[in-house]
């Protein structure tokens, strides 16, 4: 199975794309550019007094991407995300006394072999470099390729925000630059036929610490029904997620603060035979086979059953809800974490799809080029622009203050990196429901294999 690829794009420069599938061919997974509508009040920065003055004499500062509408400045319809940055750049170009250029080199699938080879030659493609966090770390960073930005700037500086922090660093050293965190995934839900069933709704029990695993099965059982009396159920508690049981399967994972590749310090490691993500695994197991509170068989297009009324959950990002409203007319929604597992002790999405500006190694004028970007960056007033934007479009203040909260608890999945990982992976949810082997029987089965690949994989990165 291909992996489900998608981005987090901030606003303005990295926000003109909207949330982009993997590649152009993918389109059908887009979500649109969110269109602030009130000004920015972003100012243009200016030289610091202990700063030192650097003149590039007109050479050009490139910044690259494998997709179109980097540039704010060519944007046909501009909203004031993208005034305010060009507002930053026209200022950054000035004081440096540079060009500052926005470079699409290659497709998705052909971006990192393009970036590397370029390297190599002596001429990157770009200065700054819009990378995956799963290509990065550990491979560009230790074949040299991206050098670390915290020689250059303080990551500890309120104005970046945690998901830089987590997400952008590796080894103890911070690669990543980036001004708002990726789309969250979570859980819709069918408000209007919450209610028609008589079930408690999911967002007063998240903000009352009750959405747990606990409770979360409980709601999925009372949910599947049989609506109409023939004996078949017609409604599921779940009607399954984007990227079908094996992406539900792995929020389980890591909301129950387990991992497919990390151990508790944080080591690279096959961890999916530790207690809490054999946890996860069982409970997932419990609800496809013994609930049957996931819809079955599994559909090919979750949402599509969705959209139809036949569940009342679906797990999916963020972006996708705008697509769903269009197609649920007359039906509110709500969106919330997923449930706290019994080892968490927050709510967090997770998502292994994030991606992040980084330092060409062999950039010659690495350090003003990190500064530049630094500086065109909207931070704080680029995500006061996204706020803005959701409450156009979320559907009620519930699900808009479940995405602020998103904002501020995500955190990474990194075992995307790894050389067939999600086939694998995907290979055990496939045991633990359709064959209904046991999670531990699962695990063992492609533990040597994951061990290899990792194996491997740190060997290659070396």
């Amino acid at each position: 199975m291909k992996a489900f690829k998608l981005l987090a794009i901030p606003v303005a420069l990295t926000m003109v794309a909207g949330v982009v599938g993997c590649s152009q061919g993918t389109a059908s997974k887009t979500s649109p550019t969110p269109q602030p509508t009130t000004q920015s009040t972003a100012a243009p920065q200016s030289a610091k007094p202990d700063e030192k003055k650097v003149d590039l004499k007109g050479q050009s500062i490139k910044i690259g991407a494998w997709y179109d509408g980097t540039d704010p400045r060519t944007v046909k319809e501009k909203g004031p995300a993208e005034e305010a940055q060009i507002k930053l750049i026209e200022a950054a170009e000035k004081k440096y006394n540079c060009k500052i250029e926005f470079v699409k080199f290659g497709d998705y699938d052909k971006y990192v072999e393009n970036f590397t080879t370029t390297s190599l030659s002596g001429q990157p493609f770009a200065d700054i470099v819009r990378l995956e966090l799963f290509w990065s770390f550990p491979q560009l960073v230790n074949k040299g390729f991206v050098q670390p930005i915290d020689q250059w700037i303080k990551a500890s500086d309120p104005k970046y925000i945690d998901w830089m922090r987590v997400g952008g660093s590796y080894n103890g050293h911070q690669y990543g630059l980036v001004d708002s965190s990726p789309s969250p995934y979570g859980i819709f839900y069918n408000k209007t036929l919450v209610q028609k069933l008589g079930l408690e709704d999911p967002y007063e029990l998240q903000q009352k610490g009750q959405w747990t695993w606990e409770k979360f099965r409980e709601f999925s059982k009372k949910a599947t029904q049989d609506t109409n009396g023939d004996g078949k159920t017609d409604v599921w508690g779940i009607t399954g997620a984007y990227g079908k049981v094996k992406a539900f399967t792995e929020q389980l994972v890591y909301t129950n603060k387990g991992a497919v590749d990390k151990d508790a310090s944080g080591a690279i490691k096959f961890s999916l035979n530790s207690e809490n993500s054999i946890q996860a695994l069982q409970y997932a197991s419990d609800l496809f086979n013994v609930d049957k509170s996931i819809e079955q068989p599994i559909p090919e297009d979750a949402s599509k059953e969705f959209v139809a009324g036949k569940g009342v959950m679906y797990a999916g990002f963020s972006w996708e809800l705008g697509g769903l409203k269009d197609n649920m007319k007359g039906q509110e929604l709500g969106y919330v974490f997923f449930p706290k597992g019994p080892k968490a002790d927050k709510y967090v999405s997770y998502t292994p799809f994030g991606n992040m500006w980084m330092v060409s190694k062999y950039s010659k004028n690495a350090e003003v080029a990190l500064h530049i970007m630094d500086e065109i960056s909207l931070n704080e007033e680029g995500r006061k622009l996204s706020e803005q934007s959701w409450q156009q479009s979320y559907p009620n203040k519930e699900s808009m203050d479940t995405r602020k909260q998103m904002s501020n608890n995500i955190n990474y999945i990194s075992y995307y990196g790894i050389p067939d990982g999600e086939k694998l992976f995907e290979g055990i949810v496939k045991d633990i429901t359709e064959g209904k082997v046991s999670p531990a029987t699962a695990v063992d089965k492609v533990k040597p294999q994951f061990e290899a690949k990792i194996s491997k994989l740190l060997e290659d990165s070396k």
